[in-house]
């Protein structure tokens, strides 16, 4: 009964640090729990974007790859922690799209019209896209976007 009684115990010992375990480690620390897709508003010359945001090194590195598509209104803002000239690659890019590099809310820096690789084309081959200064954002943005609302340096964004 005494050896009964001592594996109780000990099972529940376990059990309460598991929980406590779980409980304190936060979803960006603990890489096995899937992490939620935050979505906000962002505004560039009156008009709305609904952006998904890529702040954490597993969703900057995930990208815009492997998606079909991205609606005009739709964009991915990559938020970093620190100011940097971050480079960009199109690896699993199946459409083309606009590079808004931001500064402290402020667009610095803009590439339009970047094409997705050819289907054979090998990464090694993929050229890299930064901006002339540093930035704290990147925004990204279906192809043509920035011709079409006549985005341009100097302009401000407003994240909601």
């Amino acid at each position: 009964m005494k050896k009964f009684g001592f594996q109780i115990i000990l099972l529940l010992v376990v059990i309460l640090s598991a929980l406590f375990f779980f409980k304190t480690q936060s979803p960006i620390s603990n890489s096995l729990i899937p992490q939620q897709t935050v979505v906000r508003n962002l505004t560039i010359n009156n008009t709305l974007f609904k952006v998904e945001i890529a702040d954490t090194k597993e969703k900057r590195a995930q990208g815009l790859g492997g998606r079909e598509k991205l609606a005009d209104d739709e964009g991915m803002l990559f938020i970093f922690e620190k100011e940097g000239k971050y480079a960009f690659w199109m690896r699993g890019m199946k459409f083309a799209i606009d590079f808004i590099w931001i500064k402290r809310n402020v667009v610095v820096d803009l590439t339009s019209d970047v094409k997705a690789p050819l289907p054979d084309q090998a990464e090694e081959s993929l050229p890299k896209y930064s901006p002339k200064v540093e930035v704290d954002q990147v925004l990204e943005v279906s192809a043509g976007t920035i011709n079409r609302l006549n985005i341009k340096e100097g302009d401000t964004i407003k994240l909601e």
